[in-house]
């Protein structure tokens, strides 16, 4: 599986994105912003805290009789499988009140968003003068993920994303797109490897291994290859234990592979055993680049 592995940034399943916040002055208060994908199942927004504001309070408008105000609501209901945005010229925003700081253009916030059964997740916002601006000029448009199985959830922050990374000491890049199969119970990662004599490409499809009880992975490779193991939930990321590697020319190669979560991106790590030792063969850190195509 070189090259295959695998994370934005939550394993509940719930990812955020186009995180924004309005500078303004310390004493004042400031909007925030955000998207919220949920690839698990139902959750609520329950609450939110910043170090730099007295308390983070979710807020909605509301328009009667041709009156327009302004009140807190106690939660925010996140569907299944679906999406959330809290943009700018909508009805909703965070409103960070009481700024303890302020908050110049380009600043990081850092701020956690607790949800009902996702618990903490936590990101940094970014201060902005125009937040309108900074949300039409964000990365990727919004798009609802698909509902996973519950055995796969550890894969789920991947799903519906590209990411993109490129080998040490080389203009090779290998770019991964997560998709879920029909059904949710199977994700599969295309990846295409450029820069290098040829463009090198690869299929696995993950899938929950009852009978073993772990997610289990199978590997193609565009030159024949093949590879399959178990993919392993750690508190940082995710493991990929002992594979053997089939090359086209039938060389077998023992392999080790570790992904670590990072914000907005993760870090892959393979290895080989040689000679009854393991030795690095990369490291690379891989950035969300877009939403996965949906063919």
């Amino acid at each position: 599986m070189i090259g295959s592995m695998l994370v934005a940034l939550a394993m509940q399943g719930l990812a955020l994105e186009n995180r924004i916040v309005r500078a303004a002055p310390a004493g004042g208060d400031a909007a925030g912003y955000v998207a919220i994908l949920n690839a698990g199942p139902g959750d609520s927004l329950i609450g939110a805290e910043c170090g730099c504001a007295e308390r983070v309070e979710i807020h909605r408008i509301v328009r009667e009789n041709g009156e327009v105000s302004m009140e807190s609501a106690p939660n925010l209901a996140v569907p299944a499988g679906g999406a959330v945005e809290i943009r700018p010229g909508s009805d909703l925003h965070l409103m960070l009140i009481n700024l303890r700081e302020p908050l110049a253009e380009g600043q990081i916030v850092p701020m956690t968003l607790r949800f009902e059964r996702g618990g903490a997740v936590a990101a940094n916002f970014t201060a902005v003068a125009d937040t309108r601006a900074a949300w039409a000029g964000a990365a990727q448009p919004v798009a609802p993920r698909p509902t996973l199985a519950s055995e796969l959830q550890p894969l789920a922050f991947l799903v519906g994303s590209c990411w993109r990374g490129t080998f040490p000491n080389t203009t090779r890049t290998d770019t991964h797109c997560f998709t879920a199969l029909p059904g949710g119970r199977q994700v599969r990662d295309r990846h295409v490897v450029e820069g290098a004599s040829g463009p090198y490409s690869g299929e696995t499809i993950y899938r929950w291994d009852t009978a073993a009880r772990r997610i289990r992975y199978d590997y193609y490779a565009s030159d024949g290859g093949y590879s399959g193991g178990t993919a392993e939930p750690t508190a940082t990321g995710i493991d990929f234990p002992e594979e053997a590697y089939v090359g086209a020319d039938g060389q077998r190669l023992t392999l080790r592979n570790r992904m670590t979560r990072e914000e907005g991106a993760y870090r892959g790590r393979s290895e080989m055993q040689r000679d009854g030792a393991w030795r690095e063969i990369w490291t690379i850190r891989f950035e969300r680049i877009g939403s996965a195509p949906t063919d």
